[in-house]
């Protein structure tokens, strides 16, 4: 593990950050959890909420203000002391010295690297997630920190996007209006229409959460093979510092990748299908929000440039 004597200290691999990013129920967890596991890659275990930076829009935040958004707070392994990640950001946060933002992604994916409890080799590159937001500031933004890095996309269809946000809202006992109904299909389309603007881009890979979870293991050394890290099988399976995990989103109680629903339909009431339908009539007619997402799974699948 690195010393923790300083920033001076920081390794390389710290400089090859690869983000994985999709919309909201779209498969970035699973994403995020199949790539851990091996010793080549960190993978960061939370999300990193740069979506938060990006809002700000006036320059980089503190260390106390990056670290006050942290979602590390969450993450329970037997393999990771809190403590220790904490104590380590406590010193950043009181040396007083003006960080960007890059540094301070850096620096957390260092202090999350020596708070593991269990020894091991430094990696070669370390990987973090965002979902929603800004889809073309965070990707840019992560690009500007890290022009040796890396981006992973998932897209999955937006109505089924829906349709795993309002099951979720109806486990906790929520039932949604209709105006928010249609915010989530036309939010998720949004993030889709943006990625697949960058679909042909050497330094990207976009998968489609609907073949990840049909074919794991070939979608995984697809991701392997861009990252160039050995497609091991741990990364067919959801780990956390290489055990097996559930997904926290997950809407099942199970450590296997699961195939979802086959249609947007099922689970929804009929007064639910509906609205869904509309907005999802709405996207096709806003540039915006306008993405043929079979088109775009067949081009993903061809590695072909999708159309506007």
């Amino acid at each position: 593990m690195p010393a923790a004597a300083g920033r001076a200290a920081m390794p390389d691999w710290l400089d090859r950050g690869v983000l994985i990013y999709g919309p909201r129920k779209a498969g970035t967890t699973l994403f995020q959890n199949l790539l851990d596991g091996g010793e080549e890659a960190l993978v960061y275990p939370a999300e990193l909420k740069i979506k938060r930076i990006v809002r700000q829009g006036h320059g980089a935040p503190s260390a106390e203000t990056y670290y006050a958004a942290s979602r590390i707070s969450e993450v329970t392994s037997p393999h990771f002391s809190l403590d220790h990640y904490r104590a380590l950001w406590e010193r950043e946060r009181t040396d007083g010295t003006t960080r960007d933002v890059g540094d301070l992604i850096r620096f957390d994916a260092w202090a999350v690297f020596s708070s593991l409890t269990r020894a091991g080799r430094e990696p070669r590159m370390w990987c973090a997630k965002e979902v929603g937001g800004d889809t073309g500031r965070i990707v840019g933004l992560w690009r500007q920190c890290f022009p040796q890095g890396r981006v992973l996309l998932i897209v999955r269809d937006p109505m089924m996007i829906a349709r795993a946000i309002l099951n979720d809202r109806r486990r906790k006992g929520r039932r949604p209006a209709w105006p928010e109904i249609v915010s989530e299909v036309l939010d998720a389309a949004r993030v889709v229409a943006a990625e697949a603007q960058m679909l042909g881009d050497p330094d990207v890979l976009m998968v489609a959460y609907e073949d990840l979870v049909a074919d794991t293991a070939v979608v995984m050394a697809r991701v392997a093979a861009f990252l160039g890290v050995n497609p091991a099988p741990v990364l067919s399976r959801p780990t956390l510092f290489g055990e097996p995990v559930v997904v926290r989103t997950a809407s099942r109680e199970t450590t296997e990748v699961f195939r979802p629903a086959a249609s947007w339909r099922e689970g929804l009431s009929v007064r639910e299908q509906r609205i869904v339908a509309a907005a999802a009539t709405a996207c096709r007619l806003l540039p915006r929000y306008r993405v043929d997402y079979e088109s775009l799974r067949r081009r993903i699948a061809g590695g072909r440039p999708a159309r506007p």
